[in-house]
């Protein structure tokens, strides 16, 4: 009996939370974020509660998050209105969670706590957690959805420590350990870290950012014609990194976050975050140096002559070959301990 009203309870959260959006005289709810640890160390817990004001007639509720995936590690959400819940969808840096009343139970009026996410921190720096928008569904089963744009931050004091399990031998291990301990990059949740992992450009241009702590200008700075397809954790970062003259987009005015970045681009990026002066008259000694685009010729050679980058084996370049999120640390690194 219990497996069939789950059942059932289920389904009825499910075809409430699909109705579509009616009249609702929800317009004086309000809401409000806390945070259990504002200034946590890595590996321990932060809570994340939200609480409704001004509720009338609450009888299921869904709420969506946006949350910095890149320092806070999802654990768990659950709620403290009684009833039945869905468990959070994560993907990616977008949760959500929902809940309803069952039976004839009556609808919740005047405050309660919707929710309350545990995260694990994970990276250094500051993080942030977003309610993005909330659905209210009253017992007559009318629904209405609000924009709630709040954030709240919490400043994680030192990364995680983490035995990564196929860094092991690795070229680039001390690099890895020491990238996580500042809190610019993190692994996996399998605590891998996957060095031979390549990288796309919004992926390398958050690290690079974090790694020289760019403000946050928000995302004023962009005007892509592929905006729409830039993930809202990479936009603040990309937008830092274009007001420093760091990265900017192609011809067609499209940033293509989602290309894996060329060591090429990614040596020109960390040349620009660095002001290197470059000499369009140096010669490049890397074997396959013919086979560099004009355009990065002079950056590279003048990267490589300052100690910026290596070469591959063979003294190869290979410009177009793709990063792998090593090299990407790595590179990164240079740049912190870079001196004129």
């Amino acid at each position: 009996m219990r497996r069939k009203h789950l059942s059932v309870s289920l389904a009825l959260l499910l075809f409430i939370l699909l109705l579509p959006v009616t009249a609702l005289a929800a317009d004086t709810a309000s809401y409000s974020l806390t945070i259990s640890n504002d200034k946590p160390e890595g590996g321990q817990e932060v809570q994340v509660t939200v609480k409704g004001h001004n509720l009338k007639d609450l009888y299921a509720y869904e709420v969506n998050f946006v949350y910095d995936a890149g320092r806070l590690r999802f654990k768990q959400a659950k709620s403290e209105i009684p009833g039945f819940t869905v468990p959070a969808l994560v993907k990616e840096d977008r949760i959500q969670f929902a809940g309803t009343k069952i039976g004839d139970d009556p609808g919740v009026n005047g405050d309660a706590t919707l929710c309350i996410i545990t995260f694990e921190a994970i990276g250094k720096g500051k993080a942030k957690v977003e309610l993005t928008d909330v659905k209210l569904v009253n017992s007559q089963l009318a629904s209405t959805t609000q924009k709630a744009g709040m954030q709240i931050a919490t400043d994680i004091q030192n990364g995680k420590l983490v035995a990564f399990r196929d860094i092991a031998g690795h070229w680039a291990r001390e690099a890895i350990e020491k990238a996580v301990k500042l809190g610019f990059v993190n692994g996996y949740e399998d605590d891998t870290f996957r060095p031979q992992g390549l990288i796309t450009r919004a992926e390398f241009t958050v690290m690079l950012a974090r790694a020289l702590q760019l403000p946050d200008n928000g995302d004023k700075k962009q005007s892509f014609a592929d905006l729409e397809r830039i993930p809202e954790w990479a936009r603040s970062s990309i937008s830092a990194a274009m007001a420093a003259g760091i990265v900017d987009g192609y011809d067609d005015n499209t940033f293509r976050s989602d290309n894996r970045i060329t060591r090429a681009e990614m040596t020109a990026m960390v040349a620009r975050a660095v002001k290197l002066n470059v000499d369009t008259a140096a010669v490049s000694t890397f074997a396959d140096a013919d086979h560099i685009p004009d355009w990065a010729y002079p950056i590279v050679t003048a990267a490589h002559k300052a100690g910026l980058i290596q070469g591959r084996d063979g003294n190869l370049f290979v410009p177009a070959d793709h990063a792998t999120r090593a090299e990407a640390v790595t590179l990164i690194l240079s740049v912190m301990t870079y001196k004129k």
